[in-house]
């Protein structure tokens, strides 16, 4: 079944200028960049150990054949099993080397013990899932080349939840022993809303589809993952 996740916006927020933090924020999206070009040329290592493989060759030289084919009759029952048979066999392959999303959350624990853990594991595994986003087009054909990340070009890192590391309390962006209000203009009364909300953890309801019925779920404002960019020196807070 899949896993129901619930509506989320982006309320986009200037951050208060704090030297310490900035400084802070400028050496953590270096060593964010670190990751993510150490995690893709990880992967683009892989597939090409991958490629000179010869199961590897013949599966796709076989899948080119029922691509051919599919192309004069697309509904030939046959040739559709066929494909997803040899679609199931590359899967396989690639999870033997290592191509997938997951196993790059264990490759990121060196090179975090490298920079002495300054980075917290949520936000290295979202930038290893970064990676494994932009290498899956390249994987799935979808896309011809990756671009590394050259230096002073990452532009921002987010965690999964506000319990560790960059966390968003009582108006405040805190890291570790560090805390910088954001800046909330007078008047918006968008984010005064939705920072209410977020306080008062504020039931709502949703609509989903399922099993061909409409079914409504009921939730809470309250999760958040803060996304820190140093561009406009603004702090990205995602709410749901």
């Amino acid at each position: 079944m899949t896993k129901t996740t619930s509506p989320t916006f982006v309320l986009t927020l200037e951050l208060d200028y704090n030297t310490r933090m900035f400084a802070a924020i400028t050496d953590e999206l270096e060593i964010c960049r670190v990751i993510y070009n150490t995690v893709l040329g990880e992967y683009l290592k892989r597939e090409k150990q991958m490629k000179r493989e010869k199961t590897y060759k013949r599966l796709i030289r076989q899948l080119h054949g029922v691509n051919k084919k599919l192309a004069k009759d697309d509904h030939d029952a046959s040739l559709i099993d066929e494909k997803k048979m040899i679609n199931q066999k590359l899967h396989l392959l690639r999870k033997k080397y290592g191509l997938t999303e997951f196993a790059s959350h264990t490759w990121v624990k060196p090179i975090r013990k490298h920079f002495h853990n300054k980075v917290n594991a949520a936000v290295a595994q979202k930038i290893a899932s970064r990676a494994w986003l932009t290498f899956s087009k390249k994987l799935l054909g979808k896309a011809k080349h990756v671009r590394f990340v050259r230096k002073g070009d990452m532009e921002s890192f987010e965690g999964k939840t506000n319990t560790t590391g960059w966390r968003f309390i009582d108006g405040f962006l805190v890291y570790k022993d560090l805390t910088t209000p954001l800046r909330i203009r007078k008047h918006d009364a968008y984010a005064s809303e939705v920072l209410h909300h977020l306080d008062q953890q504020t039931p709502f309801s949703y609509t989903i589809i399922s099993d061909g019925k409409e079914k409504t779920v009921q939730d809470r404002y309250g999760k958040i993952c803060s996304d820190c960019s140093k561009r406009n020196k603004r702090v990205h807070t995602l709410f749901c």
